[in-house]
């Protein structure tokens, strides 16, 4: 096709992924009252339904521009008004801990069972010192960035709440994952690929963790409270160590025993495809309550199930492990989505506009960031400069990070030396800083790799 029919072509698609919000801001704009019998306003189905097209558009054309589909989904959920999810149905604290508990268990079930640790047996121990001690690297080297750049804020950035923001940016993202091999036409190998699977699922868990960990160790004993940084730290510290390592064990036993017994309970009541969706979806409840139960370590016990089951060995040659990704692929799908859709309508224009500096910065950081931590943890010695470059530019963030974003906005109110007063605009502007750093981190390395890898190729495929 020539490039001005392709451009047209386009112009057209772009122009029918936002004709299709018109009827939703007509509807919703004009409707005062509830539907009968319930509580949800006029046109929210409509709404809804139109939404969720939209963002199948948007993703459609960022395949064809071969950028991850979650960066269009975010600019889509930021070019509505967020006067109209107002106005439709205010998002109370109860619906937005629903929704990003939900979708976030949802995702690491699924990344749990994604991992298949036979195809990288011999990379494990990688895998496992890239999902923790390569997270904490880059964790570490982003958030002493941040505090020296903080003073980009108009009215600055309390360390507490520049640790706890830090924290949300730690997981990768396997579907941005997914969207950036399709975009280098699976340029990278396959047990490669595997490994970076296996560390987005690790590094989402190790981000849980570090998340609870500062926000439990971060916490005021009232609001307004301006006792030091580095006395509260030293001084909860070994009661929340310990915390975390019941939420982990709890977390892990819960895991082991729901993802155990669930493979007799696939082989003794399954009989259909059906009927193995049904069971995926209710052994994913089933492990995050036993795990809170436990506990409390219910995320972590839903990854360790997923890991269990994409294991597992069962009597029924057509419900392999793969068959457990495929009918969870849909659930998982429609959680990132509502995750990347959220936090778009949910981020303040102006606040956006007063953190892009910053953001732009800390998008630059991040990614360097990684890179040493994979030199770090990939000795030379053992893997060849291709491979680190890969896994170093490979390590997308999208909806992990995205809802951890919205446990923090929660979490601020509570944190030491901040007030009521300050926790809403700071948490506007850090909603907004994360928002920036994700999708320039998706748009950015996504392009860098493009343009970096095949000449790599090239030059290894040369005698």
């Amino acid at each position: 096709m020539p490039d001005w029919r392709l451009a047209a072509h386009d112009g057209r698609r772009r122009g029918f992924g936002f004709s299709v919000l018109m009827p939703v801001w007509m509807v919703l704009s004009q409707s005062n009252g509830h539907l009968a019998g319930t509580l949800l306003p006029r046109g929210f189905f409509l709404g809804l339904g139109l939404l969720y097209l939209a963002a199948l558009a948007v993703d459609r054309l960022a395949a064809r521009w071969r950028v991850p589909g979650a960066a269009a989904i975010l600019l889509l959920g930021l070019a509505i008004p967020t006067d109209l999810v107002t106005q439709a149905q205010p998002l109370g604290p109860v619906q937005l801990e629903t929704l990003h508990r939900v979708s976030l268990a949802l995702l690491i079930f699924y990344a749990g069972l994604r991992t298949n640790l036979r195809r990288i047996r011999g990379m494990t121990g990688v895998g496992l010192r890239l999902g923790s001690l390569g997270v904490l690297l880059t964790l570490a080297i982003t958030g002493l960035a941040l505090l020296a750049l903080a003073p980009l804020l108009p009215a600055g950035l309390p360390p507490a709440a520049a640790v706890l923001a830090v924290c949300c940016l730690g997981a990768t993202d396997s579907g941005a994952l997914e969207d950036l091999m399709l975009a280098l036409r699976h340029s990278v190998s396959g047990r490669l690929s595997h490994l970076l699977q296996f560390e987005a699922a690790l590094s989402t868990l190790t981000t849980l963790l570090c998340f609870g960990f500062a926000t439990a160790v971060l916490q005021g004993r009232g609001h307004g409270e301006h006792e030091g940084l580095h006395a509260a730290v030293f001084t909860s510290l070994p009661e929340q160590l310990g915390a975390v390592g019941v939420h982990l064990i709890a977390g892990v036993a819960a895991g082991l025993l729901v993802g155990l017994l669930a493979q007799r309970l696939i082989d003794g009541l399954v009989r259909s495809d059906q009927q193995l969706l049904l069971a995926t979806v209710a052994l994913a409840f089933v492990t995050y309550g036993v795990g809170q139960v436990l506990g409390g370590g219910g995320l972590v016990a839903v990854f360790v199930g997923g890991v269990c089951l994409s294991n597992g060995r069962y009597r029924i040659g057509r419900f392999e492990p793969q068959a457990l990704g495929r009918v969870m692929h849909p659930f998982n799908s429609a959680a990132e989505i509502t995750v990347l859709l959220l936090l778009g309508l949910l981020v303040q224009p102006a606040a956006l506009l007063a953190v892009l500096p910053l953001g732009l910065l800390i998008a630059i950081v991040l990614p360097l960031a990684r890179l040493l931590a994979v030199t770090a943890v990939m000795p030379a010695s053992f893997h060849s400069w291709r491979d680190r470059l890969i896994v170093g530019g490979c390590g997308l963030r999208g909806a992990v990070p995205l809802a951890l974003a919205v446990s923090m906005t929660e979490e601020l109110p509570h944190l030491r030396g901040i007030t009521p007063q300050l926790a809403e605009p700071l948490a506007a502007q850090l909603l907004a800083l994360i928002f920036v750093v994700v999708l320039s981190d998706l748009l950015l390395q996504s392009l860098l790799m493009r343009r970096l890898l095949p000449p790599v190729l090239e030059h290894e495929a040369l005698p």
